[in-house]
């Protein structure tokens, strides 16, 4: 999907703006004629002839310039949320993005849209969660479910559109739920990230159920501190329960305990226990036991760790609160349920245990090394770097975590943006106080620390490559230039291994 594609809709059948315009803001015009909107569009690059442009609360420095670049590329109205803009062109005022998204509603005549959303929030486990949700729903309904978030917009494995970001714009989303009604799809799972609940891109949009993962640090600096952070999070699932919606939350984390709403409910680890309407242990890897009441289940062939096992449980809930499946149904919705790229995948199985997570929390790393050393019949590696620009407090965390549950770490490179990685490692190494058994080297080229963990592996070794995952790119001093963690780990395995001829892919 094109940057035009995600910023901009076209309508089947045109719209009147008087009619959009009744009952949910102020309509400002110099003539008694409606006009006709043939489509929408929120950034002025991609206005065509027709269009709607609208100005969100974030353009508000340089509305009255995208409005009259807008005018001239042929818009034949302006609608202006939250910012005063003076155009030549009629201009609907709206107070607020709630307006806004029920005007979307309006536009894509999805007030009675009958997909069901689920958005499902968090620190970590998002991403698995959604396709982990989307792939049991889809062995539930005879309608296909989609999913949206940090690997993009996903209909299916094999046809996957990016959005840009993991909750993509406002537009976005009531075009997605605009398409998923007219394809008669029954369901969409939707990641989302703090960024897109105090950014309202979700306004207007009605979750059938909303799902908390879990909380931890992450994007800290963007919110105000992890108060704020945490209220971002909290607000969307009360806001879900507040219209009718289902909430599911993990009870193993107090925070989410304390802010999630009376009716939500809960899973949590541990089979013993009856503050949760289903608990999970993970007894062997690729195992997991469910309990509701009196009643116990085992899903077998899941994903390897016991994050994994985690995520699994709340789909599991997710259904039977959503969908009233019962317990009973769930070993045949939920065995063999696969993971999606960059969580725990395994590289070139068969010659070494190598690992590529999307790990880049203190928590999620943690989580990862503890799944791993159960995997582990010698030693532990691992090789991870800290993002530049992001949260500073996480680094000497991420690098006291390292040390002490693996063996040897290679700390490197991972999005350095506009910082030096040098003095990202240096404050990665801060953490690492002595004493400590791990065995630690600086290496910031990613692709020789990639190199020189998996020429150190021996027989028993295992090797985690944290903090990119799937992503394709390495983001450095506002480029992205291509990069991918699993194509040199897998040049590097079969070089090790005596394989000729790979070419190497970065």
């Amino acid at each position: 999907m094109t940057n035009a594609q995600t910023r901009s809709a076209e309508l089947e059948s045109g719209f009147s703006l008087r009619a959009l315009a009744d009952g949910l803001g102020e309509l400002k015009a110099d003539s008694d004629d409606d006009v006709q909107i043939m489509g929408i569009c929120d950034d002025s690059r991609y206005v065509k002839p027709g269009y709607a442009m609208m100005c969100l609360p974030r353009s508000r420095a340089r509305a009255a310039e995208y409005a009259e670049v807008a005018s001239r590329q042929g818009a034949t109205a302006i609608i202006a949320v939250g910012v005063a803009v003076e155009s030549d062109l009629p201009v609907l005022q709206l107070a607020s993005m709630q307006q806004a998204g029920l005007l979307l509603r309006r536009l894509f005549r999805t007030e009675h849209a009958r997909t069901h959303f689920y958005g499902i929030t968090g620190t970590d486990g998002k991403t698995s969660v959604a396709w982990m949700l989307r792939e049991a729903l889809t062995r539930f309904q005879s309608q296909p479910v989609w999913s949206c978030g940090t690997l993009g917009w996903l209909r299916s494995p094999d046809d996957i559109l990016d959005i840009g970001n993991t909750t993509p714009s406002m537009l976005t989303m009531h075009a997605m739920l605009s398409s998923a009604n007219l394809e008669g799809v029954f369901g969409v799972a939707c990641e989302i990230s703090s960024h897109g609940i105090a950014q309202e891109r979700i306004a207007g949009i009605d979750f059938h159920t909303a799902v908390w993962t879990n909380m931890g640090h992450d994007h800290l600096q963007d919110h105000g501190g992890y108060s704020a952070y945490l209220k971002t999070k909290a607000g969307f699932v009360q806001a879900t329960a507040a219209h009718g919606g289902n909430v599911v939350a993990n009870a193993d984390h107090a925070d989410i305990r304390e802010h999630a709403p009376e009716q939500s409910c809960w899973y949590g680890h541990g089979l013993y226990r009856d503050d949760v309407d289903l608990a999970w242990e993970q007894e062997l890897p690729g195992l997991l036991r469910l309990k509701s009441g009196d009643d116990e289940v085992v899903i077998e062939d899941i994903p390897l760790g016991d994050f994994h096992a985690e995520n699994v449980a709340c789909v599991a809930l997710t259904l039977m609160v959503s969908m009233a499946v019962p317990l009973t149904d769930l070993p045949q919705l939920l065995g063999r349920i696969s993971a999606p790229p960059g969580r725990m995948q395994e590289v070139t199985a068969g010659y070494g245990q190598v690992y590529i997570d999307y790990a880049h929390t203190p928590e999620a790393l943690e989580r990862c090394l503890l799944a791993a050393r159960k995997l582990t019949r010698g030693r532990l590696s691992v090789v991870f770097g800290c993002g530049g620009e992001r949260d500073r407090e996480k680094r000497p965390q991420m690098g006291a975590i390292a040390a002490e549950l693996a063996d040897l770490v290679w700390i490197t490179s991972d999005n350095p943006r506009g910082e030096m990685p040098a003095v990202i490692a240096s404050e990665i190494e801060q953490g690492m106080s002595r004493p400590y058994t791990a065995e630690v080297k600086l290496q910031l080229d990613r692709g020789k620390a990639i190199d020189e963990a998996i020429a150190a592996l021996e027989d028993g070794d295992l090797l985690i490559i944290a903090g990119k995952g799937h992503e394709a790119y390495m983001e450095v001093c506002g480029q992205r230039l291509p990069w991918s963690d699993e194509a040199i780990a897998n040049t590097s395995l079969h070089l090790k291994h005596g394989i000729p001829g790979l070419d190497r892919c970065a």
